[in-house]
């Protein structure tokens, strides 16, 4: 067994493990175990996403048995891409937590200790989401999705009484979504006989069309309950926004992709294989759901521009985020594509990409803001900026990559998506980037900017308010901006990462 091979494993077993061990250990304890975990996942990450750059998908079969008898774990360039931002984000996130734990969660017992339940849920979360991108069947990648989902309803009921309501719906989606998804992975099953995705695809041109079709319907709506896609997303801002601080940027920057991940494994290997008669019930779907990533990136920004407190805007902000991952849909299925579908997929994986670091920066710095001030209200930090500085240039500096300013890594996406939609005559999608991209502009201007500006009564720089800390150790305010530095640094990365794309693609 070769080193990637062994690290492939390592990805889902180590958290996992950990997860396991701190379940049986002092509480003192568990951030250690959690950060000891986090760099043996990290060093596992990079092993495997240096071998799959080298040109190579790795595969691992678990039991010695391929498909169909044996569980494989495969990894090409999707999945090491997806793997690289599940490690940037989860280890930095780690450190935060480990740095300041009462922004995990409190009890009564003491609030600064931080919730004892959080690093065995997040650990096994982060099993759970390096599952989903490396699993090689459908209904491991259900598995997957199913240890994300129950771990994050957990990680959100971290938050208190006032996230209760919000987990309990989360809970509610999560398995509407999964029974959506099982069903339609069950009606592949049926018509071709196959879980494994590469032997799906094969067979799925050789079978009647209108199964497939039906269950790339049940597997899309799943999954778009999952990723919160409009008119789904109700649930999304209340868990995203009452979770504890360490929380909220695992669910934005990385929960809501191991969804994603599914539905685009799905749409670039199955659909394109569908037989003739199902192609365009496919082509009605992909607009259909891209329709719906536009109005997503109309109500996101609205709702966000009607937000007084960062959470909740940030949260709102997502929601409409994931419309632009759904305009790639229609590119991909239009029969004229050909090159230009490659381009498409690497501008919609760069947006996600973006959106994880970008997000998870920005969910961190409001949180600290918020554990510094005891509050999150806009009107209330006006002038923030004086007394945090780098918590309010790591802020504009995700902003830059939300909005897609050069030379970030959301501009690469969206010059990559949009120029795709111009090649294959579809402006409506153009007209969607540059709207969304507008009011991304807008609400996060209306999030820094007051930050920025001092109150005209106020001469002194804003204080703590009633239950504010006052002050965080430096490494809580140099962990977000670690994070949005690489939402900027990655943008000089394109062609590597369209390269890394490539290996294992089905184009």
């Amino acid at each position: 067994m070769t080193l990637p091979e062994l690290a492939l494993g390592a990805v889902v077993l180590l958290p996992l493990l950990a997860a396991t061990l701190s379940l049986a250990l002092p509480h003192a304890v568990r951030r250690w175990v959690g950060l000891t975990s986090a760099a043996g996942t990290v060093l596992a990450t990079a092993a495997v996403v240096a071998a799959v750059a080298a040109g190579q998908v790795q595969e691992l079969a678990l039991s010695g048995h391929g498909p169909p008898l044996g569980i494989m774990l495969r990894a090409d360039g999707l999945s090491a891409l997806f793997l690289a931002a599940a490690a940037a984000v989860g280890a930095l996130t780690t450190l935060y937590a480990a740095v300041l734990p009462w922004a995990t969660g409190v009890t009564g017992d003491d609030a600064r200790a931080g919730h004892p339940a959080f690093w065995p849920l997040w650990l096994g979360c982060w099993s759970g989401l390096n599952a989903v991108f490396v699993s090689g069947d459908l209904f491991n990648s259900y598995v997957g999705l199913e240890l994300v989902g129950l771990t994050a309803i957990g990680l959100v009921a971290l938050g208190g009484s006032d996230a209760l309501a919000a987990s309990l719906r989360y809970l509610f989606i999560a398995v509407a979504g999964s029974l959506l998804f099982l069903l339609g992975v069950g009606l592949l099953l049926a018509a071709t006989g196959h879980l494994d995705v590469l032997r799906v695809a094969e067979a799925a041109a050789d079978v009647d069309g209108a199964p497939v079709v039906l269950a790339m319907v049940l597997i899309s709506v799943g999954l778009a309950l999952k990723t919160a896609l409009v008119p789904l997303h109700r649930w999304l801002v209340p868990a995203h926004a009452g979770a504890p601080g360490a929380v909220s940027p695992l669910l934005s920057g990385l929960v809501i992709k191991a969804a994603l991940f599914v539905l685009l494994r799905c749409w670039l290997w199955i659909a394109p294989e569908v037989a003739a008669d199902g192609e365009a019930a496919l082509r009605v779907l992909s607009w259909g759901l891209a329709v719906l990533g536009a109005a997503a990136l109309l109500v996101g920004g609205a709702a966000a521009l009607r937000q007084t407190h960062l959470k909740p805007l940030v949260a709102c902000s997502t929601v409409a985020q994931v419309g632009y991952w759904m305009l790639l849909l229609p590119i991909i299925t239009d029969p004229e594509a050909g090159d230009v579908a490659a381009g498409a997929v690497g501008g919609a994986v760069a947006l996600a990409l973006s959106h994880a670091l970008a997000k998870a920066s920005l969910f961190l710095a409001v949180g600290t803001l918020k554990e510094i001030h005891g509050t999150d209200e806009i009107s209330a930090l006006r002038g923030a900026g004086r007394d945090h500085p780098v918590l309010v240039l790591t802020m504009g500096l995700a902003a830059l990559s939300l909005i897609g300013l050069p030379i970030s890594l959301g501009f690469l996406g969206k010059w990559q998506l949009a120029t795709s939609a111009v090649a294959v005559a579809q402006p409506v999608i153009v007209l969607a980037l540059v709207a969304g991209t507008l009011l991304s502009a807008a609400y996060l201007l209306k999030a820094v900017g007051p930050l920025l500006v001092e109150a005209e009564d106020d001469e002194q720089p804003v204080g703590p308010a009633r239950g504010g800390l006052g002050t965080v150790p430096h490494t809580a305010q140099g962990v977000p901006l670690a994070l949005s530095l690489l939402t900027v640094g990655t943008g000089l990365l394109g062609a590597w990462t369209d390269a890394v794309l490539g290996v294992g693609a089905p184009w």
